[in-house]
Parts: C-alpha cells; structure tokens; sequence
C-alpha cells in the first residue's frame, strides 16, 4: 500500500513537471482598436427615437439618486451602436465580440484620440410584449431591469460617468440595447 501511494505520488509530480513546462493558453492576443466590423458598421442605426427615450429614462433614474445627467455622445452611440448590430448579425451576446474587442475597443476604433472610462449596458429583450410598447414604455422597462442589477445599475448611476451613447438592433420581436458609458 506504502509502495503504491508513492508510486502516485511520483506520478502526479512528473505530471506536475510536464505541466509546468507547458505554454500557457492565456496569451495575450492584441485586440483590434482601428476599426469595426464591417457588416455592423454599416448595418449601424444613428440615433432613434428607441435610443433617445432610454437616455431620458436613464437620467431620469439618475436625478431620482440626485446625480447629473448623462449628456449624448456621438462617438459612444456609434461605438453601442455597432455593438448592438454586431451581436444581432452574428448571433452573440456579450461585451465582447468574437475577436475579443470590448468596449474600450470599440470607442477607440471611432475616436483614436480618446481618453477616459468607459462602461457598458447591454440587454436583450424578445416577445411581442416588448414589440408593441411605446419608446417611452420601453425605455422605462429595460432602464427597470438594469436598476436591479448591481453592475448595470453602478454604471447608470455613476457620477464619474458624464457621457453616453446607445445602440439599438431590432430584428423581428428581438431587441438589442446598447449603453456606452463614458467620464474622465
């Protein structure tokens, strides 16, 4: 039994020894900060009546917490914008894409010159429910469903946060909503 145990025992550290040796698959890959995907880009909405009353629902969240409202960005609602038609083309949801850009990323590769935070909100909303709402109705809803999220909801109410810009995909009863965050 004695003879057996070391015997794993010498195992295990041979394997340990051929691990240790191993690559590590945690590389750092650089990520694209230059442009966008090409097909979200130009599949991008400009500003939408959609995006307009989420920005009114979300500083109407912040003046309930006594914080400054969010001013409308041109370079973060491009930036939310090609995220929000990225994830409804290719079928992903998340803050990054397939290549790994996020939203840092995404900001950079419209204003190469940029500086500060950045932050983000995203959602995804299906249902006829959802289809027939008002902007205003919407916008309240999904601003609701952020509140109650503690990551989502430092992010709208953050007085670090000064900038914003959002993006919106509609596809059938499918909703992607977009909220960059920026501040110095």
């Amino acid at each position: 039994m004695l003879l057996a145990r070391l015997m794993l025992l010498v195992a295990l550290c041979g394997l340990v020894a051929a691990c240790a040796g191993a690559p590590s698959p945690d590389k750092p890959i650089d990520v694209n900060t230059v442009t966008l995907p090409a097909a979200a880009s130009a599949a991008a909405e400009a500003e939408t009546p959609l995006s307009r009353a989420v920005l009114n629902a979300v500083n109407a969240f912040r003046a309930s917490r006594n914080v400054a409202p969010l001013s409308n960005d041109g370079t973060l609602q491009r930036a939310a914008s090609v995220h929000a038609a990225d994830m409804q083309l290719r079928g992903f949801y998340g803050h990054h894409n397939p290549e790994g850009q996020g939203p840092h990323e995404r900001v950079l590769a419209v204003s190469p010159t940029f500086k500060g935070k950045v932050a983000e909100n995203i959602q995804i909303v299906e249902g006829q429910t959802y289809a027939s709402m008002s902007d205003e109705a919407l916008a309240k809803a999904l601003v609701d469903k952020w509140a109650i999220s503690p990551a989502h909801r430092k992010n709208m109410q953050s007085s670090d946060m000064t900038r914003s810009g959002i993006g919106i995909a509609r596809s059938g009863d499918k909703l992607i909503v977009v909220q960059v965050f920026s501040g110095s």
